[in-house]
Parts: structure tokens; C-alpha cells; sequence
């Protein structure tokens, strides 16, 4: 069963040598450098988005790469700087795409469950929920849920894909 990876760029690197994911969507400043195991991954199985990118930009760009990525049966690896708010909305997204018959709530319920410190960008979330068509209920299940616990963080989180 794949899983979606969430990381901090600090400890990317070792969860990809871990885990081998087929797919991986970096977060990286146009300054950053891309870690140095990611530079295998086929340009196609790679997407790079920029932090300072609208999400407008990068909500279309993520659902795409998931098209992708849904069809095959592997690991996918998503990183930003803190692996709290960008990387978080990325994998509920993900897990939304592709769990197209899930109850959001469920979703969200499991990412929260997984990380106790998740803080989805709720602007992410929304332009996501408008191209899914999933009439605010994304983002509804994210303000639903009980607030983030700041103090837990965990560098990698795991959250496996229901079939």
C-alpha cells in the first residue's frame, strides 16, 4: 500500500534513503539547494514548487502531479522547510485526490492523528477544494478539527493510503 511521506527539508534526505519513494514534491526556495538523493528521481516524478509561488499556482500543479502519482503504486515524499503547514495541506490534498470517495473528515482525522503538529495552509487547502470539486468540505474538515499541538513535532510523518 503506498504511503505519503511529510518531512522538514532537515530530514528529507534520510526519509527518501529510508523509504525510496517513486514521487517527491519539494518546497525550496529558489536559494535552496535540492538534496542531493532527490537529483536521481526522473525530472517527472520531481516537482519543485516555489514557497513564494500564489497558491493559485501551486494548488493546479499539485493536483496534476497527483494524477500521476495515483496511478502508480508507490511512495511519495513531500518536504518543506518545517514539514507543519505547506507539506501538510500538499499531503491532505494528495490524500484527497486520491481517495476520491473518502469523507474528507476521515482524512483530515488521520493526518491530525499522524501529526499531532500538522497545520495545513488553509489557502492551499481552499484553491484545492475548489478545483476537486469538493464544495468547501476540505476545508471545512481542516477547521474542524481540534487546533495543532506546536509542541509535538515529529521530522517525518507517515500516512498510508486507504485503498
Amino acid at each position: 500500500m503506498p504511503q505519503v511521506i511529510v518531512s522538514s527539508l532537515d530530514a528529507a534526505a534520510d526519509a527518501f534513503a529510508r523509504n525510496q519513494p517513486g514521487y517527491v514534491i519539494s518546497i525550496l526556495d529558489s536559494d535552496d539547494a535540492v538534496p542531493e538523493p532527490f537529483r536521481q528521481i526522473p525530472k517527472e516524478r520531481h516537482l519543485r514548487l516555489d514557497p513564494a509561488a500564489c497558491e493559485m499556482t501551486m494548488a493546479p500543479a499539485i493536483i496534476d502531479f497527483a494524477k500521476d502519482w495515483a496511478a502508480s503504486d508507490e511512495d511519495i515524499l513531500i518536504h518543506c522547510h518545517r514539514g507543519v503547514a505547506r507539506s501538510m495541506a500538499i499531503a491532505y490534498i494528495l490524500l484527497c485526490a486520491r481517495e476520491g470517495g473518502e469523507c474528507e473528515e476521515k482524512i483530515a482525522a488521520r493526518l491530525r492523528a499522524a501529526a499531532p503538529h500538522a497545520d495545513p495552509n488553509l489557502r492551499l487547502v481552499s484553491e484545492a477544494d475548489r478545483l476537486l470539486n469538493r464544495e468547501d468540505r476540505m476545508v471545512g474538515a481542516i477547521l474542524d478539527l481540534c487546533p495543532c499541538c506546536s509542541t509535538v513535532c515529529a521530522p517525518v510523518v507517515t500516512l498510508p493510503v486507504t485503498p
